[in-house]
């Protein structure tokens, strides 16, 4: 019998959180919240959980896949970015961002290679 992948599913569902988060209107979440730059935090943690789930859900885990991930998370971010710019009229692209992402990626990488 199979036994599911729930890392998987996880990451499905992650990564389609992440895209829906990115692209639509939701309002002022988190707002009211006086912490500068608050949105960064939010990134660095979105990409970090995107490649513990990605590498979670890998039968067999090497540096070859590790690395893979890693890439595929800072394109997508990337890509998100120019989402925003392309076809959103409320989001605009940041540099900042996209290195908020990277470094939660980074960490993400560095967690699942220990």
């Amino acid at each position: 019998m199979h036994k599911p992948n729930w890392f998987l599913f996880l990451a499905l569902v992650w990564t389609s959180l992440i895209t829906w988060l990115s692209l639509v209107t939701i309002g002022s979440i988190g707002g009211r919240i006086p912490i500068p730059h608050k949105d960064k935090g939010v990134h660095f943690i979105f990409y970090l959980v995107f490649v513990v789930l990605w590498v979670k859900s890998r039968l067999k885990i090497n540096n070859p896949i590790l690395y893979t991930i890693f890439l595929i998370a800072v394109g997508y971010g990337v890509s998100i970015e120019i989402l925003q710019y392309a076809i959103t009229t409320n989001r605009s692209a940041d540099g900042w961002d996209v290195l908020a992402n990277t470094l939660g990626a980074l960490t993400g990488l560095l967690l699942m290679k220990n």
